[in-house]
């Protein structure tokens, strides 16, 4: 669907028009959606294949195998029937998490501009055909491949598919094009634009553009791990191998022990089936996959999951001024006039340098400040036609227009005149001025004011050229060609910028006044109680970066602020060190702003950067954790980071790193949980039969503590939300353990203990008949996991004070786990299933005595842990 994005058709050259809607729709159905990779054939049956391939399922269905290749059809049955259960929980947790990112991906789904029924409208790219008359601007992505029909200074970034990194200007197709700029017309998709604006005709779309063809050779590729992934899949490997390892081992000596082939082979399985870590990786994806889509629904897009373990350990954020910390919606607040009576000349010459449909803040408000002021946009174009149009230029800071006049009011009868307009900073603008020492002294002292009082300063020169036929050259020489006719304007302004920049006369300065954001202040606290160094960098005056730091409350040494000039003298180890002890730079440049992120991260920062431009992109993709702002945000910002604020809301950034903790923290709980559960499952499984006592867990039984374990691990600790004190805390070293040994120790212990009471209850009830007295064990089981559950989710607090986000959440999963067990011992059907019978109300009693004893020593917390809350850095 469209969105009304409509500004109508004057703003297309004359001549183009693009695709009617029905005709689009047709289009559509010929040639496909705009999509450069489509999902491979067969992809959801490997998905399905790989859900299959999960150990647990695999061992259950070896061991039906055995149980049927010695006839035992009825227990074969019941495991076949068993295997059953866990493929659903494992497809639904896949499902789960699969639906969570596809919503997520289709939030961000990229968005392109077309002309269509005469007028431009926003689509999803997905939607673009061939024939479509494509609007490029600049720091779009284009995603068709196309001829350019119409261009104004068009320059394309090609480098994603030639690797060469000058940008190519792009000129419109037409007759007569010669050969040898025939290339010049097209465009691709995969290309940015860098400067100017155009309008292509779409010739290919999706797997036929050169980018698709690229893109299909790659689209079946594996992406990679993230950190966290590795570590947890490094940990479920070796606990896999142990497992193994040790079922062989039990297998041969039960063997030496003349025990029969089927009975160790059928008890080595089911070690190994109880030893199995399949839960790890499948709550750590759960988890990813859940924060991530639930970070979506508080207006934080996050495109990549690494993103979400990395938001708890960043120590640095670095911030991009205008959009984050401010507003990002100028207000021209005041001028400062420099050359007497040149009020208009400052108004309309400001005017002449914004682009004709002014879109961005600053040109926006230029042109409403002229507007009051009594320069109307629309009479000042009909006066004037651009000749020239030079893009924001990175190093000086500026950007300039040329115009010609249309009529011949301003030089009389028998001239023409020609003009140009600029603006940017005032060190950019006074390299191209000509000025005297005391001006210069007075537009730098005005410049420092209107900057000290945390305003944006741009001064404004300009310089034009009246043409008279008898008005005569420096040389002496008269103004006029051979035929007598005074030159064009086009021929005195050349459009070689260097040439046409020169001698300019400055009129004045404007003073923008950009608000902080009311959340910024309180945000920025938080990131610095919660350990994190918050580092200012802007483009902008050092002293207008200074009152803005102070506004929101940014710690910093006003002796430590570094500008690009200062940067550029510096060698690498220089900046490595200015970059870690300095909290505000200020008139950097890309480039520089790049170096000064990629020096931190060198250090073994783990960094934040925010931005919203064409020239933040490297920097976001040098950073751990790139965040683009989404309603400022260019195409290739949100492209290239890992986070996009919806809202352009630095807020919302705080509360999604205290939800990255908080993920981390939840996560860690639950594989704490999980340790200590299969610490007691496995000890029960290995030790009874060791010892000379009959089988206490068969698989079936192991089926059934998996349902029990899944839903405690999944719900319990992924539903816990951020604590007061997630900011209030250093951040966690990247480097920092899944489990830290004490806790996973203590965790260990607990399970241990566990299994020690369920054994003894176990070997002192056999009397009372196997069944019997696995069901007072399978309540020490059950009972214990639950007060596990509590226990972790409590962390270094007493019980009484453990976090439970959502209490009624809580007590609902934890009674429903309580209720399987008094169901399974008296319901027949299920009893028979899992070979035990119901217990008296002494020995469930007696059960609970001994969970509270093997569990009690933990009820009151500890005051030293390096579990969730770590030391200093």
């Amino acid at each position: 669907m469209t969105i009304a994005s409509q500004t109508g058709a004057d703003t297309t050259p004359a001549g183009l028009k693009g695709l009617s809607s029905p005709a689009a729709r047709e289009r559509l159905k010929a040639y496909g959606p705009n999509r450069l990779v489509r999902q491979p054939s067969g992809a959801r049956l490997r998905e399905l294949i790989a859900t299959v391939a999960d150990p647990m399922v695999v061992m259950l269905l070896a061991a039906a195998g055995f149980y049927l290749a010695l006839g035992n059809r009825g227990d074969a049955y019941v495991l076949i029937a068993a295997a059953a259960p866990v493929l659903v929980v494992d497809v639904l947790f896949e499902s789960r998490a699969r639906g969570a990112l596809k919503r997520l991906a289709g939030a961000v789904a990229p968005r392109a501009r077309v002309v269509r029924d005469n007028a431009e409208l926003e689509i999803p790219t997905e939607q673009i055909v061939p024939g479509d008359l494509l609007v490029m601007r600049e720091g779009d992505v284009v995603h068709a491949d196309g001829v350019v029909r119409w261009a104004a200074n068009l320059a394309l970034d090609e480098s994603q598919l030639t690797g060469e990194s000058e940008p190519q200007e792009k000129v419109s197709a037409g007759e007569g094009i010669p050969d040898s700029v025939a290339a010049q017309t097209r465009f691709y998709a995969g290309s940015l634009v860098i400067s100017g604006h155009g309008w292509g005709e779409v010739t290919a779309t999706g797997a036929a553009t050169r980018f698709g063809n690229i893109a299909r050779l790659v689209g079946e590729a594996t992406p990679g791990r993230t950190p966290l992934e590795a570590k947890t899949a490094s940990m479920a490997r070796r606990l896999l191998a142990i497992a193994l390892a040790a079922s062989i081992a039990i297998f041969a000596m039960m063997i030496a022990r003349g025990e029969s082939l089927s009975h160790a082979f059928l008890y080595a399985i089911t070690l190994a089936i109880s030893a199995v870590p399949e839960e790890y990786p499948l709550v750590m994806t759960l988890f990813l996959s859940l924060g991530a889509w639930r970070l979506g629904s508080r207006g934080v897009l996050v495109r990549r999951l690494a993103s979400v373990e990395t938001l708890g350990s960043t120590t640095v954020i670095c911030l991009d001024k205008t959009g984050t910390l401010t507003r990002g919606r100028y207000a021209l607040e005041t001028n400062v006039i420099l050359r007497p009576g040149a009020t208009r000349d400052l108004l309309e010459t400001a005017a002449l340098a914004c682009e004709i449909n002014a879109a961005d803040p600053v040109d926006r408000a230029i042109v409403e400040y002229c507007r009051v002021g009594g320069v109307e946009l629309n009479e000042l174009h009909a006066r004037w036609r651009l000749l020239y149009d030079y893009p924001f230029e990175m190093r000086g800071k500026h950007m300039s227009h040329v115009w010609e006049r249309t009529d011949n009011a301003e030089a009389g009868a028998d001239g023409r005149a020609a003009r140009i307009a600029a603006k940017g900073a005032l060190e950019g603008i006074l390299e191209h001025c000509a000025i005297t020492p005391a001006l210069l002294a007075e537009a730098e002292a005005a410049n420092a004011k209107l900057a000290n009082a945390g305003m944006r300063v741009l001064a404004v020169a300009g310089r034009t050229v009246i043409l008279n036929p008898l008005e005569e050259r420096p040389s002496g020489a008269p103004w006029t060609q051979s035929d007598g006719a005074a030159p064009a304007p086009s021929e005195l302004f050349s459009g070689v910028r260097d040439d046409d920049e020169r001698s300019l006369e400055l009129y004045g300065l404007l003073g923008f006044r950009d608000p902080l954001r009311p959340e910024a202040a309180g945000a920025i606290e938080a990131c610095q109680r919660g350990g994190i160094a918050v580092k200012l960098i802007t483009g902008d005056h050092a002293l207008t970066a200074h009152a803005i730091a102070e506004a929101a409350g940014i710690s910093h040494e006003d002796q430590a602020i570094l500008t690009g000039e200062q940067i550029d003298a510096m060698s690498p180890a220089q900046l490595a060190e200015a970059a870690r002890s300095s909290s505000i730079f200020a008139r950097v440049r890309p480039e520089q702003k790049y170096a000064i992120v990629d020096a931190l991260v060198r250090a073994g920062e783990v960094v934040a950067m925010t931005g919203d431009g064409i020239n933040d992109a490297p920097a976001l993709r040098r950073a751990n954790i790139g965040v683009s702002m989404g309603q400022r945000g260019t195409e290739v910002a949100r492209a290239v980071a890992s986070l996009v604020l919806l809202d352009d809301d630095f807020g919302a950034l705080v509360d999604t790193i205290r939800e990255g903790r908080q993920i981390f923290d939840n996560i860690q709980r639950a594989f704490l949980f999980l340790a200590g559960f299969k610490t007691m499952v496995i000890s029960l499984a290995l030790l009874a039969p060791l010892i000379g006592l009959p089988v206490l867990l068969l698989l079936v039984q192991i089926v059934w503590l998996e349902l029990i374990v899944h839903p405690i691990a999944a719900l319990v600790f992924e539903g816990e939300r951020a604590s007061d004190d997630a900011m209030g805390r250093p951040p966690r070293p990247p480097s920092s353990p899944l489990m830290p040994a004490g806790p996973a120790l203590r965790s260990a212990i607990t399970g241990a203990l566990l299994s020690a009471g369920a054994l003894a209850l176990y070997a002192h009830r056999l009397a009372l008949g196997v069944e019997y007295a696995r069901g007072v064990a399978m309540t020490v089981v059950i009972g214990g996991s639950m007060v596990l559950a509590w226990a972790e989710l409590a962390g270094r607090r007493p019980w009484w004070r453990a976090p439970l986000g959502r209490p009624l959440r809580f007590a609902i999963i934890m009674a429903g786990v309580a209720a399987t067990l008094p169901l399974c011992m008296n319901w027949h059907p299920l009893a028979d299933l899992l070979h035990m019978r119901p217990i008296g109300a002494a020995d469930f009693a007696l059960a609970g005595v001994v969970v509270i004893a093997a569990t009690g020593w933990r009820a009151f917390g500890w005051r030293s842990d390096a579990a969730l809350t770590l030391p200093p850095r």
